[in-house]
């Protein structure tokens, strides 16, 4: 079984603070390890391309999940 990986991309022109890209980092890592075993075999790519409040950023992590283990429990279905 393969696992899953995860790249980030959060760019001074998006977020110019250090500390908030770091903490935006921070987010996309921790909801990245909660659902790591249901995205067996994906290789994420995560691009920041405008910063977001806290709030927006978890909502818009938490769907971007649900669909990704979607689609993986349809893969490993199909297989």
């Amino acid at each position: 079984m393969q696992t899953a990986r995860l790249g980030l991309i959060v760019g001074k022109r998006a977020v110019a603070k250090a500390h908030e890209r770091n903490r935006i980092k921070r987010i996309i890592r921790a909801r990245f390890r909660t659902g790591r075993r249901r995205l067996a075999g994906f290789d994420l790519v995560i691009r920041v391309t405008d910063p977001l409040r806290p709030q927006e950023l978890h909502a818009a992590l938490e769907g971007l999940f649900a669909e990704l283990e979607e689609r993986s429990v349809e893969h490993s279905q199909n297989s």
